[in-house]
């Protein structure tokens, strides 16, 4: 985003195979190191692009690196804290400087953990944490990289359907999603003049390394409430990412795409009622016959 005006589109802009939609294309992911955010570096190297991968850990994130690099990827590890500005601009630094250009940012880094607990024990040192990393740092990395792009650039910032519905004890961490979610909105308008488009993901239930942790009980009953029936996994959030960073959604800017297996969809959770659970009440019942407004009638 350089000069007076919306700078000249470049190559790799267009559609085409979605196996390679991001050749070309340079991509950063914030929080990439581990669970959703290296499902969703792996899903833009598997698709062309080549990857910068953002983690607070320098040795967590290179080992993510050289699994990417394994694979075939061009890659590249940016440690850094994204609450920090200075970090933030040398990350993005250091991206274009290697790779020569920067057309994807994916804002993944979160304190998911800070400040989990009863209101009224939240400290408020770790609510400032929260916004701190969720949402201080979803703002810095945006204007960091929306300096450094293009015309036909993307920016997918992570949410969570906590920022529309509400988790219990975690108040710091809902709020500050909510801010995601306006943050995105605000600056998919600031940016479109320049070409460049903002979105958010809102993943609902996803299997990571802590629900890996839990028994089978625990797992269960994680899973119960959803819809389609499984925790969903860092794949899913990484397709909807790859979906919006792309050409494919060109004409997408300023919306919040929600992947919860159903669950933000429903009233209550199914197991309340039984006699409501129509799919499991009404089984092996003989389904009645539609009818036709005008059944039975002279026209």
């Amino acid at each position: 985003m350089t000069g007076h005006g919306p700078p000249a589109a470049r190559p790799g802009d267009g559609g085409g195979d979605p196996a390679g939609r991001f050749a070309g294309r340079v991509a950063l992911v914030t929080g990439g190191a581990r669970n959703i955010g290296l499902a969703i570096a792996r899903r833009l190297a598997a698709e062309g692009a080549a990857v910068a991968v953002n983690g607070p850990d320098p040795a967590e994130t290179e080992a993510a690196v050289a699994s990417l690099r394994e694979s075939g990827a061009r890659a590249l590890a940016t440690p850094g804290d994204v609450s920090d500005a200075a970090q933030v601009d040398a990350c993005v630094a250091r991206t274009a400087d290697a790779f020569g250009r920067l057309d994807v940012l994916v804002n993944n880094a979160a304190a998911p953990l800070a400040g989990r607990g009863p209101l009224l024990d939240l400290d408020p040192a770790d609510w400032d944490r929260s916004f701190a990393v969720n949402a201080r740092g979803v703002f810095l990395a945006t204007v960091a990289a929306a300096r450094a792009m293009a015309t036909g650039s993307a920016i997918v910032n992570i949410s969570s359907v906590g920022a529309a519905r509400a988790h219990r004890a975690a108040v710091a961490y809902d709020a500050s999603k909510g801010a995601v979610e306006s943050m995105t909105r605000a600056t998919a308008l600031e940016l479109a003049p320049w070409g460049i488009r903002v979105n958010a993901v809102a993943p609902g239930p996803v299997a990571n390394d802590r629900f890996e942790a839990l028994d089978a009980v625990r797992q269960r009953a994680r899973i119960q409430p959803v819809p389609l029936g499984r925790m969903g996994d860092g794949s899913d959030v990484a397709a909807a990412v790859a979906f919006l960073a792309s050409a494919d959604a060109a004409f997408i800017t300023g919306q919040v795409l929600t992947v919860d297996g159903g669950l933000s969809a429903q009233i209550r959770p199914p197991g309340l009622d039984a006699s409501l659970d129509l799919p499991h009440a009404l089984a092996g019942a003989p389904r009645p016959r539609p009818t036709h407004p005008h059944e039975g009638t002279t026209p």
